[in-house]
């Protein structure tokens, strides 16, 4: 099944203008959130394969992609409460929640308020573990489009192979289009959420099964990917952590067959 384009989540009596979304599938809804510079695109190899066993609904976050702008005002908890609302809007007897990196910060922070509305919870390169203080990820500054897109392509190229993927993709790959159109349509600084350490508090307030998935070559994760597993499981011994070989930070992308059947399996298709 083809994924559609939709508006969803609007909540009135809340006040939050709905958000864009790509849907797909019937069943048990399956919410997926996207991470920092990014669209409901980072799901792309995901929601079709995913349709078979549920109702997918990426949406893409505010201020970024289809959806509609953040006001410079808004506060992290009003951002929070806006996708929360989004989620039970779409999802009103529940869903299966996935977030990656942005998104997983803000997954566990809609499962620890939503309860066992919450069914089932995968963080994929989670944020939400504080500021990196001391992680160096080289980055190269893309330029403007007057720079030309050889230029443009060149350094998004080198970009997704230094925080993104494993490796770095030709110019010419379809991936850096990917990354350039999520780019140019970010709104939002995520790190206003994702540098924030609320994670394992959350975590340790949740009441679905929850999943954690990293990629093998994912140098998001600092210092080490074992470390940040180490204090997940302190604080929920129950749960589950798997690490999918070669791959890198964008594991869903890279790895997507053994990522969507990590996410089938898990969350009981």
């Amino acid at each position: 099944m083809t994924a559609s384009n939709a508006m969803a989540g609007l909540d009135s009596n809340a006040g939050f203008p709905a958000l864009a979304a790509r849907t797909a599938g019937m069943g048990t809804p399956l919410v997926l959130l996207h991470g920092g510079v990014g669209s409901a695109a980072h799901w792309e190899r995901n929601i079709d394969e995913l349709s078979a066993a549920f109702c997918v609904i990426a949406f893409d976050l505010p201020g970024y992609g289809n959806s509609p702008d953040v006001p410079a005002t808004i506060t992290t908890d009003d951002y929070i409460a806006w996708v929360s609302h989004a989620v039970l809007a779409t999802a009103p007897k529940g869903c299966h929640l996935a977030g990656f990196s942005f998104g997983g910060a803000i997954a566990a922070r809609i499962a620890a308020n939503l309860g066992d509305r919450v069914l089932g919870l995968s963080l994929l390169g989670s944020a939400g573990f504080g500021a990196p203080v001391g992680r160096l990820v080289q980055v190269t500054k893309v330029p403007g489009p007057e720079a030309g897109r050889p230029a443009r392509r060149a350094a998004a190229a080198a970009n997704l192979g230094q925080w993104m993927l494993s490796t770095e993709p030709p110019p010419d790959d379809p991936v850096v289009d990917t990354q350039l159109t999520n780019l140019d349509r970010t709104r939002f600084d995520s790190r206003r959420i994702s540098f924030k350490p609320t994670l394992l508090d959350d975590l340790a307030r949740i009441t679905a099964p929850v999943q954690l998935i990293w990629g093998t070559v994912d140098r998001l994760a600092y210092p080490s990917i074992q470390s940040r597993a180490d204090s997940c499981r302190a604080v929920r011994p129950d749960i589950s952590v798997v690490l999918v070989p070669d791959g890198g930070h964008w594991v869903q992308y890279e790895k997507a067959e053994a990522v969507n059947r990590l996410l089938m399996n898990f969350h009981g298709a």
